[in-house]
């Protein structure tokens, strides 16, 4: 329909007298308007106008719910047409008012926005392409006041809603099938108690009466229980225990979660009649595994074993919970009477530890015998290409096929009356039988060796280690050692007879073979220049 909008002067009012056609909601929010401009009753010959358009929620007053800015509107013998858009957010059902302003001055009253007459029926179906809290959904409400209760669609998941003040009560998933009811599902009357809801052959449901046998659980505050005596059975027909469990899946069959995440509790507990239990715990703390652990608390509690998993990657600890990096800890406090360890042989043989590899060619053996008597007890390291490499035997025997060490000398402990340090020449203390001492004096026919270890030169095998010698030196009578060596006087060279020098702990070349009889105490291997003191790889060989 056509406004006709009069002006009388730049403050006069302009009227309207109706609206054209409002576009039907939730098809497109525009509409368009036409009008006739007048001023002192002539068409306005202006062709360009500026005017504003605002809609508001009330004739006077009320909330500014759009404004279009100054548009240019095209005026043709004071006639004009102009498309509004105004979002969908303002076409809630309610009473919306236009108001017109051209250049400066603002029409009054506002004009009421009506639907068309065909139009009007559609107002008991109010229909929303956006919504308070889903901006991708379409509403059917029962009320442009209750714009958030009734069939809602959204189209992020591509789901049907029932919903009550923006909450979903009833949910209908069109992409993946699943239907799903929040609150409680109110059973119609016939489904009674013991009543099964199935199908026939034509899919139809109907209400079936279990059969009597069938009724074995009952419902006991927040417990549930079966209250028949037989076996339970899942995936047979025929349990044979208490609980059944069977399947040929690859999946797992059974899962037992515990949702206490401290990690203290047990996911499954066995008990026997008058004992406290045992329980088999997954852990979600420190540990960070599964475990077998024994009802009762403190250092009892740990008493069974635990796999490890995640970063300790499948370790086991027996009698202990942390885990180290070996696959394989063990924690006890066991004495020499009890075993930490036990490898226990049913049959008059050897009880076998097996060390193997991906090379399948050859496998090491430890085997323990305990024998007849202690004498034929043995302790054998064995290798398939080679057989028995060391035995040894319960009477402290040991024999080796070849025995290669990596010392350099033969040395025996003896106890010293002088503070002696490795390298130093040492000889038999005659104020202190079983004693030595620094040597003292050239060509001194007591010397016994030289201490051994000196400049980084470990021992091969040390002797003596009796009861009470722990602490005392080791003296090199054979072998190579490093022995502080005095050249004042003449040069020490590769070959050279070693015999004890004036100077205390030093050797110096033997020059009077006659006299060094019974005092050389080796050969030197490394040459001493003349004039210095220093130390000389030597030989140890007594004469």
């Amino acid at each position: 329909m056509l406004k006709r909008l009069q002006f009388f002067g730049l403050s006069a009012i302009l009227a309207v007298t109706s609206l054209s056609a409002a576009g039907a909601q939730g098809v497109s929010p525009a509409f368009t308007y036409q009008g006739s401009l007048r001023q002192g009753g002539n068409p306005v010959t202006n062709p360009s106008q500026q005017m504003t358009f605002r809609i508001y929620s009330a004739l006077t007053g009320g909330t500014l719910l759009w404004n279009s800015g100054a548009i240019t509107v095209n005026v043709q013998n004071g006639l004009f047409t102009v498309q509004l858009n105004a979002p969908a957010t303002v076409w809630t059902g309610a009473d919306r008012f236009l108001e017109i302003q051209v250049g400066s001055t603002t029409l009054s009253p506002r004009v009421r926005i009506n639907p068309t007459p065909y139009a009007n029926t559609a107002t008991l179906l109010n229909m929303f392409q956006t919504g308070t809290t889903n901006p991708d959904r379409m509403v059917i409400t029962h009320s442009p006041d209750y714009t958030d209760w009734g069939l809602q669609y959204r189209d992020s998941d591509d789901t049907f809603h029932f919903v009550g003040g923006g909450a979903s009560r009833f949910r209908v998933g069109l992409f993946d099938g699943r239907v799903e009811i929040p609150g409680t599902l109110r059973i119609p009357t016939g489904a009674a108690v013991g009543r099964v809801l199935t199908s026939n052959a034509s899919g139809d449901a109907l209400w079936q009466d279990l059969p009597a046998s069938a009724s074995v659980w009952t419902v006991s505050g927040n417990n549930i229980y079966n209250s028949n005596t037989g076996n339970v059975g899942i995936g047979t027909t025929s349990p044979s225990y208490l609980l059944d469990v069977r399947g040929d899946r690859n999946s797992r069959l059974m899962n037992i979660i515990n949702t206490n995440t401290g990690g203290s509790a047990d996911g499954l507990y066995i008990t026997v009649s008058g004992s406290t239990g045992w329980g088999l715990n997954s852990t979600a703390n420190g540990s960070d595994g599964v475990a077998v652990r024994a009802a009762a608390s403190g250092a009892n509690a740990w008493a069974g074993f635990f796999i490890g998993r995640g970063h300790f990657s499948g370790n086991v600890g027996i009698g202990t919970s942390t885990l180290m990096s070996a696959r394989l800890n063990v924690a006890t406090d066991s004495t020499t009477n009890n075993a930490t360890l036990r490898l226990h042989e049913s049959a008059n043989d050897f009880a076998r530890l097996e060390f193997t590899n991906t090379n399948t060619a050859r496998k090491w053996h430890i085997a323990g015998l305990i024998g007849t008597a202690v004498a034929n007890d043995r302790l054998n390291f064995w290798n398939t290409s080679a057989g028995d490499i060391m035995s040894i035997r319960g009477d402290g025997t040991v024999a080796v096929q070849v025995l290669e060490i990596t010392g350099a000398d033969l040395a025996e402990k003896f106890p010293t009356t002088d503070e002696v340090e490795p390298g130093a020449v040492v000889e038999i203390d005659p104020d202190n039988p079983g004693h030595l001492r620094k040597a003292q004096g050239a060509y001194n026919r007591r010397v016994v060796g030289v201490v051994a270890g000196a400049n980084g030169l470990s021992k091969g095998i040390v002797l003596g280690n009796l009861e009470g010698s722990e602490n005392h030196t080791p003296i090199a009578m054979s072998g190579r050692v490093w022995v502080y060596a005095d050249a004042t006087e003449r040069a020490i060279e590769p070959g050279d007879f070693l015999t004890t020098a004036d100077a205390p702990g030093y050797a110096m070349a033997a020059d009077d073979l006659p006299q060094a009889q019974g005092a050389i105490i080796g050969k030197a291997m490394t040459r001493l220049e003349k004039g210095k003191t220093g130390m000389v790889l030597e030989l140890v060989n007594l004469q």
